[in-house]
């Protein structure tokens, strides 16, 4: 009996372990979905400016330089390995659209493990009271 308990209370340590870093992935992906919807939000007002219009581009790291908006249809996007792809703009929408709906997606799935963690550890720590108590 003593050694089930040690089973139990060594599937709890390993589980808890891993319910505490899926949550941290959770959050990490959360900022991701907050990220992919403001990219969604600045390409739909990116249509509402017009040609000439001076706006505030991002060079990373919470630093803009002001620029003038010369075509609000065409955006570069980039594919990976410095590689800039043009994309119109309801084109570049749609793609983060797609991507924002695959991560809330991973999301979902991530939440419904986490949730499925933490009622076996209440299950362990249930049973590791009890064997206590005996």
């Amino acid at each position: 009996m003593e050694e089930e308990a040690q089973q139990k209370y060594l599937e709890y340590q390993m589980l808890n372990n891993q319910v505490r870093q899926l949550m941290q992935e959770i959050q990490s992906m959360e900022q991701q979905v907050k990220e992919l919807e403001m990219l969604v939000e600045g390409v739909e007002e990116l249509g509402k400016a017009k040609a000439g219009t001076e706006i505030l581009s991002s060079l990373g790291g919470g630093i803009y330089v002001k620029t003038t908006l010369t075509n609000n249809n065409e955006i570069l996007i980039n594919s990976g390995a410095r590689i800039m792809t043009t994309k119109t703009r309801d084109e570049a929408k749609a793609l983060l659209s797609e991507q924002l709906e695959q991560v809330k997606k991973v999301v979902a799935q991530m939440q419904a493990d986490f949730q499925g963690g933490v009622q076996r550890l209440v299950v362990l720590e249930s049973d590791l009271k009890k064997a206590q108590k005996k």
